[in-house]
Formats: structure tokens, C-alpha cells, sequence
């Protein structure tokens, strides 16, 4: 493998490729100064796409990475910084749901979206899960109530600590404390052998609640879900994920039922300048 070809009639030995390598692998020491890779070093490219995406004329072209499936970066869809600023400030963890579903195709462009988070060492080990129904989400539930009633029979420490016996009576009574009436649930997991995979999918996970708030939706890390997950089998097994894999992040999600119109304050930024 070559790792990169390089098109001499259009670069201009800049060498931002080489300056943006995470890995060192690009070098200005080719042919007549033109960039070339480091040789026998090919295997630690980790395919990030950092020298193509820099390049200002597309001079570069990965051999893993064809430069057609690079997404043109667009000046007119730039958001300024006070923009930025409301639209980070203003996300809300939601828990009042219209129950109108979101459509399947939104749902996915959420999900491939939440796929360009950063990853340790760009592995990108995350996979996704959808309940794309609310049926779908109440089989869910019924499963964290069951694991919730026999934590609650045991009087456990996390019982106590999640009130488990809460749980079960308001679920008993027609209330939905854990995915508060959500027509969805979208939830992430990865091989525990990933050289991240709990940064990253919680990374991932917190990209994608972001992106569902730019799409006008709500959503809200589904913690009893992901607290259950952990102790009960049967979550794990109703999701879908292998053995050797682990539930790292959980977002209930729809149609926000109301609209906020105020951002609350918050503590001050506990900080430390070296």
C-alpha cells in the first residue's frame, strides 16, 4: 500500500498535510519536495483523513479514503461564535414528549452524524441501537422495572441509591420515570476491547443529543436504563449486543412537548489557569 498519491499539478508543496499528520507519517522529503510517507510506517496511518481534508487545492488523495467521499466544507453554513454559544447553552435534557414518532430517515442521518465524534486513536468502535417505536421503548422499560422490583425485594445499596421501589410504583401507578413517555430510545455500545470504548461512545452519545436539539428534537440520557443494563442480562440481550461488547450510552428522545424560552444559570466555571 502506498498510503497517498499526490497530484504535482496541484500542489504547492504548502506542506499542511505534513504539519497536520497526527501521526508523523507525511514527509516533504519526496521527489522534488513534494510530500511523500514515511516508508515502512504505512500500518500506523489511522486513516483520520487529516492530510486530504487540510489540503486547500486537493492535492492529496488517501489510498483508504477516496477524495470523491470527502464532504466539501460549505462557508455559508458557518455559525458564528455567539450562535455557537446560545445553541450549546440552550440544550435541555427533555422529559415531556409529544408521541407523533420522528421519522426513520431523521433518526438516521442523527445517528450518521454522531458517527464523525472523535475516537481514541480513530477506531470508532461504537454501534448503535434504535427502538424506533414507542412500543418498542415501553418493552424496555417493563425490563428495567423488572430488574428495579428485584433490587427492591433485595433492599440493595443501588436500590436505595435509585430508589428502585419509586420506579416500580410509579411505573404500576401509569407513570414513566424512566424514559418519561420518549417514542424513542437510541443507545450505544462498543467491544470492551476497544482501546477507548467508553470515551468514545459517550463522546459519540453526546454529539448525536446535540445534533438532535439542532433538528428542533429533544433528548435525555436515559440513566436508569443504562444503570440497569449493567446488572441485568436480559437488557442487554433485548438490545441486541454481543457478549463482548457494553452499553455505554443511552438517549431517550422525540418531539419536545413544550418550549423553553429562557437559558437558567449555572455555577460559575470552576477554573484553574497554569
Amino acid at each position: 500500500m502506498g498510503l497517498f498519491t499526490i497530484d504535482t499539478e496541484k500542489c504547492v508543496q504548502c506542506g499542511f498535510c505534513a504539519e497536520e499528520c497526527p501521526t508523523g507519517l507525511v514527509r516533504m522529503d519526496g521527489p522534488e519536495g513534494y510530500p511523500a510517507p514515511l516508508k515502512g510506517k504505512e500500518r500506523f496511518c489511522v486513516a483520520c483523513g487529516h492530510c486530504a481534508a487540510v489540503c486547500p487545492y486537493g492535492a492529496i488523495t488517501l489510498d483508504a479514503l477516496p477524495l470523491e467521499d470527502f464532504i466539501p466544507m460549505r462557508e455559508d453554513l458557518a455559525v458564528s461564535p455567539e450562535q455557537a454559544e446560545q445553541f450549546i447553552k440552550s440544550r435541555r435534557s427533555i422529559r415531556s414528549y409529544e408521541k407523533e414518532p420522528v421519522a426513520r430517515d431523521t433518526l438516521a442521518r442523527l445517528v450518521d452524524g454522531a458517527r464523525f465524534a472523535p475516537s481514541g486513536h480513530n477506531q470508532h468502535p461504537v454501534e448503535w441501537v434504535v427502538l424506533e417505536s414507542r412500543e418498542s421503548v415501553v418493552e424496555l422499560v417493563e425490563l428495567v422495572v423488572a430488574w428495579s422490583r428485584l433490587e427492591a425485594e433485595k433492599d440493595s445499596k443501588i436500590s436505595k441509591e435509585l430508589n428502585a421501589p419509586g420506579l416500580v410504583r410509579a411505573w404500576e401507578r401509569g407513570k414513566d420515570v424512566i424514559c418519561r413517555g420518549a417514542p424513542h430510545l437510541i443507545a450505544a455500545h462498543a467491544a470492551k476491547s476497544a482501546m477507548t470504548p467508553d470515551l468514545d461512545a459517550v463522546i459519540a452519545t453526546a454529539h448525536l443529543e446535540l445534533l438532535a436539539h439542532g433538528f428542533g428534537l429533544g433528548a435525555c440520557w436515559a440513566g436508569y436504563v443504562l444503570f440497569a443494563a449493567a446488572h441485568y442480562p436480559p437488557i442487554l440481550e433485548f438490545l441486541g449486543i454481543p457478549d463482548d461488547h457494553r452499553l455505554y450510552g443511552a438517549l431517550m428522545l422525540g418531539r419536545p412537548r413544550y418550549k423553553y424560552h429562557r437559558i437558567p444559570p449555572r455555577k460559575p466555571a470552576r477554573l484553574r489557569w497554569i
